[in-house]
């Protein structure tokens, strides 16, 4: 049985992919020794790491209602408290912590009061990706000891390398995006694109220097809350996985890294 870590980028809605791309590597008999993840991949990852396979997932996400979790709070924290949410990552993380876990699990955030990058390993896992999915000015952020925790994305959307110091002898990193992006038209567009250039460029340098394998979902133009495609994302996550894995078994390179654009101008015939 093939061994590597994992590290799942954010994505918001989209990072369901994360749950094809999981589904993929079992069914390939591959082992995950490590787990990391930023914000969707925190939740993905953390599900995962608690003993909940790929088509739980999706059980649990057919089930789900989206606007049944949103409970506005109109504070000066954020415009949505998260206390729905929380409540439901504790009952399907069954209350875990950390130390519960047979899989070693990591998530990233941001502390807002030192501006640092925050690895969380240790406490309720509930608790953590909570932090971690905390997207400023969205949610309220998370008070954990003198820390004020958001969302890891400006600074590790891809933590390859947490996955590496974690212990693992090898690195299978999913990164989801959508590159037909429109012109920015409004304030928040152009403050999520600003936000985002920062975030890719922190991203490809991790990936360069710590995956071995990445495996790349592009999805286009479908946006960061359509929830109406999250079935389609899943598979397209597996099918992305399905073929970085086919590329990084029959082609020899010298990059460890290998990217999915390459697979696509040698394979053009038929995709």
């Amino acid at each position: 049985m093939k061994r590597t870590g994992i590290s799942l980028g954010g994505g918001s809605l989209r990072g369901v992919a994360h749950i094809g791309v999981l589904k993929e590597l079992l069914d390939n008999d591959i082992q995950i020794t490590h787990i990391a993840g930023t914000s969707a991949g925190s939740v993905i990852g953390g599900l995962f790491a608690c003993g909940m396979n790929p088509d739980m997932m999706k059980t649990v996400l057919d089930d789900l209602s989206i606007r049944r979790h949103i409970d506005i709070g109109f504070n000066r924290k954020g415009w949505i408290k998260g206390d729905r949410i929380y409540q439901t990552l504790l009952k399907l993380t069954e209350g875990k912590h950390f130390s519960d876990l047979d899989l070693p699990f990591a998530v990233i955030c941001v502390d807002l009061i030192s501006g640092e990058m925050v690895v969380i390993d240790s406490g309720e896992v509930a608790l953590a990706i909570r932090a971690s999915i905390a997207i400023p000015g969205v949610f309220s952020p998370v008070e954990i000891e003198d820390k004020l925790l958001v969302d890891g994305y400006i600074l590790n959307n891809n933590p390859a390398d947490i996955v590496r110091a974690m212990g693992a002898d090898n690195v299978t990193s999913v990164r989801v995006r959508g590159t037909n992006c429109s012109h920015p038209a409004n304030i928040i567009s152009y403050l999520n694109r600003y936000i985002d250039i920062a975030s890719q460029k922190n991203t490809e340098r991790c990936l360069e220097k710590y995956a071995d394998l990445l495996i790349d979902i592009d999805l286009l133009d479908i946006g960061r809350f359509e929830t109406k495609y999250l079935s389609k994302v899943i598979k397209l996550g597996q099918l992305e996985a399905r073929k970085a894995l086919l590329e990084h078994h029959s082609k020899h390179q010298n990059s460890n890294v290998i990217h999915l654009e390459h697979w696509q101008r040698k394979n053009t015939n038929i995709l």
